[in-house]
């Protein structure tokens, strides 16, 4: 099939203009099938991860691998979920070996209403960041029961209510106050957002501020298919050769400030640099992503 093409006139000073940190922060170790479920089972302090789902066997799975994984090394671990969520995370729990109502008869889970919670420190349809703070350090310090739990985690989804509402605004300024509860507490923090990573307006717009209140982003859940699927459609768009010495260029001076898969950092560096490319790139990997799930 003859597909369009983008010729790319390259070189050494190919503009990025990105402003997402320092150093090359894309971990090539991370371009496995399922890199995430280390990396959520072994979170630790002033890690905060965030993940994009459009599915909610995904979600289970995530949230509670960073869940169990707490309960396995001794930490204690804050779930805020919504009732229905709750729902489908337990039989997930217990089939992944954790005895749900010991762990919570015994401190290790707390699980709060996140539809309670959020609007205790709502005012205005902003977080008001003093309630929530305190608030937040209140459940923290009940979660580590004295020095039983020293090490906590906390994943939750008030954020993506905030989101899914529309309140933009509101729902980043909160993920803002997560970053500073990771650092000031000393915690590790997960959220997860219904988020397409193939639209168009989510990179352009979500992921640069994501990338401002963030350490690691997980974007879908095989990496293996997207590293696959973007370099494919990147050949397609631009032609083989071209293709390749734009990728080695574009990743050479990219920075994007947290750590995520190869792939997912070449898509942002295009938008970045080579938007009108990026469009047709992230278009044709949706297709190759959609199209060769297993």
């Amino acid at each position: 099939m003859n597909r369009e093409s983008h010729p790319i006139q390259t070189s050494p000073n190919t503009p990025t203009n990105i402003p997402w940190g320092s150093a090359l922060d894309f971990d090539a170790s991370l371009d496995q099938q399922e890199p995430w479920s280390g990396l959520l089972s072994s979170a630790g302090p002033r890690d905060h991860i965030v993940q994009l789902y459009q599915d909610q066997a995904f979600l289970n799975r995530a949230v509670c691998r960073f869940a169990a994984g707490a309960i396995a090394n001794g930490e204690g671990v804050i779930l805020v979920p919504t009732v229905a969520h709750w729902e489908a995370f337990r039989p997930r729990l217990e089939a992944e070996g954790v005895d749900v109502k010991d762990a919570q008869n015994r401190g290790q889970l707390t699980v709060v209403d996140a539809d309670e919670l959020l609007p205790r420190f709502m005012r205005d349809a902003m977080p008001d960041a003093p309630v929530f703070l305190g608030l937040a350090a209140d459940v923290i310090t009940k979660a580590r029961d004295g020095e039983r739990y020293p090490k906590v985690r906390w994943w939750g989804e008030m954020v993506n209510i905030l989101w899914e509402q529309g309140n933009v605004a509101a729902s980043m300024g909160l993920e803002d106050q997560f970053h500073h509860l990771a650092h000031h507490h000393e915690i590790a923090i997960f959220c997860s957002f219904v988020m397409d990573n193939f639209n168009s307006e989510v990179h352009s717009r979500m992921l640069p501020r994501l990338g401002t209140n963030h350490s690691h982003l997980i974007p879908v859940e095989d990496y293996a298919r997207l590293e696959r699927a973007v370099g494919e459609a990147l050949k397609d768009t631009v032609g083989t050769n071209d293709a390749r010495v734009l990728e080695e260029q574009l990743l050479a001076h990219y920075s994007p400030g947290l750590q995520m898969p190869r792939s997912q950092a070449l898509l942002l560096a295009l938008r970045e640099s080579l938007p009108h490319v990026a469009e047709s790139v992230l278009k044709r990997s949706r297709k190759l992503y959609t199209d060769s799930k297993m």
